[in-house]
C-alpha cells in the first residue's frame, strides 16, 4: 500500500466515525478495530484491516465506504472502486452514510481527475440523499468558485448557511474567497470580518483578509494580519506567508518592523527572529540574517547553532562554522554518538581542515578510528586518506591508502586520486598504471570527467578536452566550474582555467584555501590574471567576513568550549 497523505479524508473519517454508534453496523472484529484505528487517526492499520474484512464479508459496505474515503484525495481510481461498491451495498435508509459515500465519490472524482460532470452527479446525489448536511453544498460552492461560476458558488454556499451542522465561519470565508476570485475586495473583506466572528482562532481566515488588504493597497492592516495569523498556530503555511510578504521589496521593511515589534511582546521570541533571519537571507543582506538567527538561537530552547554553522560556512569562515559544529554535538561522548552526531562530527572535523587548522582535523578524526574489522572502518580510511593527501602529507596518505582493500584500488573509480598519490611520492610508473585504467571505453562511458582528468595527467590534453567539450554540449547544467578550472589549468588553458574560476566566485565560492590547496591549480601560481582574480575577491569577501564577525561579535559572544570528547 502507498503512503497516505490524507488530511482532508482523514478529518473527515474522524468526524464520521465518531457517529458511528448511532447507526446499527456490523460487529466484525476486523471492522471494530478498523473503526478504533480510524478514530485514532492510524489509515494504515485501518485500511489493512478493512481489506481482510472485505475479503471475509464483501457485502459490508461501511467497510467498502470506510476503505473508499481513505483513499478519496490520493488514489481516485481505487476510492471510486470501493466507493461504487458501497453506493451498491448500504442500506438504502442509511441516508446519513450513503450521502457520505455519494459525497467522497464526488470528491474523488474532481480533486485528482477533474471529472466535474461525474462530481457534480454525485454531489447532487448527496444533497438528495442526506439534505440535513452542509458538506456537499460548501465543496460545490468551492468547486464552482475555481470554474468562474461565483452566482452559482454563492447559491450553493448560502444554501450551506442553512443547514444545522453548518460551520458558518468555513461558509462566509469561502463567500469571502467568491468576492476575491471576482477582484471585489472590499466585500471579500466584509465576508471574512463575519467569518472571524464565529472563529476568531482560524489562520487561514487571517492570511485570506491579508492577501484582500494587500489588494487594496492597505499595507499595514494586511502585515498586522499575517503577523496574527502566523501567531495563533507558527505554523508551516503561515510562517511562510508571512516571509513571502517580506521578499517584496517595497514591505520588507514594514514586515520587518512589524514582526520586530512582535518580538518584545512575546514570552519567546525565538520564531519571529527566525522569521527576520529569513526574510533578510531571501534579500541576501547576510550580516543581518545572521543577526537575528544568533537572537533567536539565543532565545530558543534547543540553540540553532547547527544553522548558524552552516551560515558560517556558506561565507567560508570556516573556523566559526567548525565552532558552532562542535556546540551542536555539545558535551557527546565520541564511543556513544547516534547517526546524526557522528554527522555533525564529521562536519565538525572537515571545516576544522578547511580553516586550515588540518593537523587538528586529523588528530581529530583520529579519535573515531573505528575497529578494523567494522563496517565503518574503510570509510573512515578514506577520509583519512583524502585528508592526509590535502594536508601535503603524501607519504602518509600512501601509507593509508596501502592499508585500504584490494578492491578498493584495482578499479577505475578512484585511480585518478590514487595515481596522484603515487605521482608525488615519486612512483610514475604506478601513478601511470592507475590513470591507464581511467582511460578504457567502459572507463569513459562510466565516468568522462575522471577521464579528462585521467587524459590530462597522461599528457593527451587534446583527448581530454574533446570529452570535456562533449560532456560540456550534452549536460551543461552538470559542469562544475570549479572541476573545470582544474581540467583547464591542467591543459595548460589558463585562461580559461581562469575563467572557470571567476565564474565559481561569481557563484559565492569563497574557499581560497581549496584554491591554494589544489595540486591541479599549482600552474597557475604567478599567472598575471590569476593573481588580479585572487586579489579582486579575496578584498571582496574580506569585507563581507568582517561585516558576518563584526555582528557574530556584537550579538552573542561565547567562549569557545571544550572539544567534545575532552
Amino acid at each position: 500500500m502507498k503512503k497516505l497523505i490524507l488530511p482532508i479524508a482523514l478529518l473527515l473519517l474522524t468526524v464520521f466515525t465518531a457517529n458511528a454508534q448511532e447507526v446499527k453496523q456490523p460487529t466484525t472484529p476486523d471492522y471494530t478495530k478498523a473503526l478504533e484505528a480510524l478514530n485514532e487517526g492510524d489509515l494504515y492499520t485501518a485500511d489493512s484491516l478493512l481489506s481482510e474484512e472485505v475479503r471475509k464479508h464483501p457485502k459490508n459496505g461501511y467497510a467498502w465506504l470506510y476503505r473508499g474515503g481513505i483513499y478519496a484525495s490520493m488514489e481516485a481510481d481505487t476510492a471510486i472502486t470501493f466507493l461504487d461498491q458501497a453506493v451498491r451495498l448500504l442500506p438504502k435508509k442509511d441516508k446519513e452514510y450513503l450521502g457520505q459515500a455519494y459525497f467522497w465519490r464526488a470528491s474523488a472524482k474532481w480533486r485528482i481527475n477533474e471529472d466535474f460532470d461525474g462530481f457534480q452527479s454525485d454531489i447532487r446525489a448527496a444533497q438528495r440523499t442526506n439534505p440535513s448536511t452542509s458538506g456537499p453544498s460548501m465543496m460545490l460552492g468551492q468547486v464552482l468558485t475555481g470554474r468562474g461560476d461565483y452566482e452559482g458558488a454563492e447559491r450553493e454556499l448560502r444554501q450551506a448557511l442553512t443547514k444545522s451542522d453548518v460551520k458558518k465561519a468555513d461558509v462566509y470565508q469561502f463567500l469571502g474567497r467568491n468576492k476575491m476570485a471576482q477582484e471585489d475586495y472590499t466585500s471579500a473583506i466584509k465576508y471574512y470580518d463575519q467569518a472571524m466572528e464565529f472563529d476568531r482562532n482560524d489562520e487561514t481566515i487571517y492570511i485570506d483578509r491579508s492577501q484582500a488588504y494587500l489588494a487594496q493597497k492597505n499595507d499595514d492592516k494586511a502585515i498586522d494580519d499575517a503577523v496574527t495569523a502566523f501567531g495563533l498556530e507558527y505554523s508551516r503555511n503561515t510562517f511562510g506567508y508571512l516571509c513571502t510578504l517580506g521578499d517584496s521589496i517595497e514591505l520588507r521593511d514594514k514586515v520587518v518592523k512589524r514582526i520586530e515589534a512582535e518580538t518584545h511582546k512575546v514570552s519567546d521570541p525565538t520564531v519571529y527572529n527566525f522569521a527576520i533571519s529569513l526574510i533578510y537571507d531571501n534579500a541576501e543582506n547576510e550580516t543581518e540574517s545572521l543577526r537575528y538567527l544568533l537572537r533567536a538561537s539565543k532565545s530558543s530552547e534547543e540553540p540553532l547553532y547547527e544553522q548558524i554553522a552552516e551560515k558560517f560556512a556558506g561565507y567560508a569562515l570556516y573556523e566559526q562554522a567548525a565552532d558552532y559544529f562542535r556546540r551542536a554535538l555539545g558535551s557527546t561522548p565520541l564511543d556513544s554518538m547516534d547517526e546524526s552526531q557522528e554527522s555533525l562530527y564529521s562536519r565538525y572535523v572537515g571545516y576544522t581542515f578547511e580553516s586550515g587548522k588540518t593537523q587538528e582535523a586529523i588528530a581529530l578524526h583520529e579519535k573515531i578510528k573505528p575497529e578494523k574489522d567494522s563496517e565503518d572502518y574503510n570509510e573512515w580510511l578514506g577520509d583519512m586518506l583524502w585528508y592526509k593527501y590535502y594536508a601535503g602529507d603524501y607519504a602518509g596518505a600512501l601509507q593509508t591508502m596501502e592499508l585500504l582493500p584490494e578492491e578498493l584500488r584495482t578499479g577505475a573509480s578512484n585511480a585518478v586520486f590514487q595515481g596522484k598519490i603515487y605521482r608525488e611520492n615519486g612512483m610514475m610508473d604506478k601513478a601511470r598504471e592507475c590513470f591507464t585504467r581511467c582511460t578504457t571505453d567502459e572507463a569513459i562511458e562510466e565516468d568522462s570527467q575522471n577521464a579528462e582528468y585521467a587524459f590530462a595527467l597522461l599528457g593527451n590534453t587534446a583527448k581530454a578536452r574533446e570529452l570535456f567539450e562533449k560532456r560540456q554540449a550534452e549536460d551543461p547544467e552538470n559542469i562544475s566550474d570549479f572541476g573545470a578550472a582544474c581540467l583547464m589549468a591542467l591543459i595548460g588553458d589558463k585562461p580559461m582555467a581562469v575563467n572557470y574560476l571567476r565564474q565559481q566566485f561569481e557563484n559565492g565560492f569563497r574557499n581560497f584555501f581549496k584554491v591554494d590547496r589544489d595540486e591541479d591549480l599549482q600552474v597557475l601560481k604567478g599567472y598575471g590574471d590569476y593573481e588580479a582574480l585572487l586579489t579582486e575577491y579575496k578584498a571582496k569577501f574580506e569585507q563581507e567576513k568582517k561585516a558576518l564577525l563584526n555582528v557574530l561579535k556584537e550579538e552573542t559572544y561565547e567562549a569557545p568550549i571544550q572539544l567534545v570528547g575532552e
